[in-house]
C-alpha cells in the first residue's frame, strides 16, 4: 500500500477505482466500500484506490478535533491490510471546500485520479456545501461513462448503523465490544484513550 498527497500522486495509465470518504475508524461500513473497490479494480484491471483528507473536515471546521479515531498514516495503514493499493489524501483546506460538485468530479475524480470506477456510500457528500449527492454522482459518472458504486447502509446484529459517529458514542459510553464489533478489529492507542470519555481528563 503507497500513501501520498494529491499533489505527489502518479496517476496510473490504466485508470483507478476508487472509494471516497473520511474513512475515520475504517469501520465496518467503509470496509464495505473497501471491499467493492478491490473487486471493481479486479475486475476491470485498475489500480484500487482510496481518496480522503488528512483530517475529517468537521474537525477542520472546529467540531470534534479530539475525537479523531484514526489518523492519516494508521487509516492507510488499515485500508491497506483490506486490499488497496493506493491511498491519496488532500489536506482539507478554503480550496478543496470551495470546489463546485462538478468540479471536484472532473478535475479532481477524473483528472487527477483518472477514476474509471467510483464507490460511494449511500449518503456520501461532495463538493461545495457538500451539494453532490449520491443521485448527482450517478448523473455524471453516467455522462462520463464512469462506473459507479453506491454500497448500501451496514448494520450490526442489533439493527444498530456502522458508523463513526456511533462508534464515537460508544467509546464514550465506555462500550468496548459493541465498538470492536463496529470496527470489527481490536482498538487502537488513540480508540483506547477515547474509551470512556479518558480524552477529556
Amino acid at each position: 500500500m503507497k500513501l501520498c498527497r494529491l499533489e505527489d500522486f502518479r496517476t496510473p495509465a490504466e485508470g483507478t477505482a476508487v472509494c471516497l470518504g473520511t474513512f475515520d475508524g475504517v469501520h465496518r461500513g467503509h470496509q464495505a466500500l473497501i471491499a467493492r473497490t478491490v473487486q471493481a479494480a479486479h475486475e476491470k484491471g485498475l489500480t484500487s484506490c482510496a481518496y480522503t483528507f488528512d483530517l475529517p473536515p468537521a474537525c477542520v471546521l472546529g467540531r470534534g478535533k479530539d475525537d479523531v479515531l484514526t489518523g492519516i498514516e494508521e487509516k492507510a495503514e488499515l485500508m491497506g491490510q483490506y486490499g488497496i493499493e493506493q491511498v491519496v489524501y488532500s489536506c482539507f483546506d478554503r480550496a478543496i471546500a470551495s470546489l463546485s460538485a462538478e468540479d471536484f468530479f472532473e478535475k479532481l475524480l477524473l483528472n487527477r485520479l483518472n477514476a474509471k470506477h467510483i464507490v460511494i456510500g449511500f449518503h456520501y457528500h461532495f463538493g461545495q456545501f457538500a451539494k453532490g449527492d449520491a443521485a448527482l454522482m450517478h448523473k455524471y459518472c453516467m455522462r462520463a461513462g464512469v462506473g459507479l458504486s453506491v454500497v448500501p447502509p451496514v448494520y450490526l446484529d442489533g439493527g444498530e448503523l456502522a458508523s463513526s459517529t456511533a462508534v464515537r458514542a460508544h467509546l464514550r459510553a465506555g462500550e468496548r465490544e459493541i465498538a470492536q464489533r463496529m470496527l470489527n478489529r481490536a482498538l487502537s492507542e488513540r480508540e483506547e484513550h477515547l474509551l470512556g470519555g479518558r480524552i477529556n481528563e
